[in-house]
């Protein structure tokens, strides 16, 4: 390879990691969480049988919100997309809980939060999703931190390993 091909590839590198932009990634993951989550529990609380697709949707809505937003090339935001995805999926269950105790008992919201500490529902949320449905974390995770990270050419992938090796 000459000096010439050598220093398109470098500029083509640096170019892309310019374009990465890992604040707005993390404003975006966290929206897009708290967005599926309420999704996840009124979708689940409403139609119990589509929770396995309920529960992947939430990794693919924050998977593209942080791909479209984020233009990830670096593996910190595939780790924050199965992070954001993690904390969606518990936010999920717990509003899916909240909604059947209110359902069940007839009560307001803010029965249901006075009669059940916010704790014992997160406890609850975490251990029926991890024991139930540890297929779903993972396919929702895996959605989440594949979307998250941008694709790229073979040659954009070339230019990224040279650029890494010249530092």
């Amino acid at each position: 390879m000459n000096v010439e091909e050598k220093q398109k590839h470098y500029d083509r590198a640096v170019k892309l990691l310019s374009e990465q932009n890992f604040a707005a990634v993390t404003i975006a993951g966290a929206v897009a969480t708290v967005l599926a989550a309420v999704a996840f529990g009124a979708i689940v609380a409403t139609w119990s049988f589509a929770y396995g697709f309920a529960a992947a949707g939430v990794g693919v809505v924050i998977g593209l919100a942080m791909g479209f937003v984020g233009r990830g090339i670096e593996t910190k935001f595939a780790v924050a997309a199965a992070l954001f995805t993690i904390i969606g999926y518990v936010l999920g269950n717990l509003f899916w809980i909240f909604i059947d105790l209110a359902r069940a008992s007839g009560a307001s919201p803010t029965e249901v939060l006075r009669k059940h500490s916010l704790p014992d529902l997160f406890g609850q949320a975490i251990a029926d999703g991890f024991s139930i449905y540890l297929l779903y974390w993972f396919a929702a995770i895996i959605a989440a931190v594949f979307l998250a990270r941008r694709s790229l050419s073979r040659s954009d992938r070339l230019a990224i390993r040279l650029f890494e090796l010249s530092d």
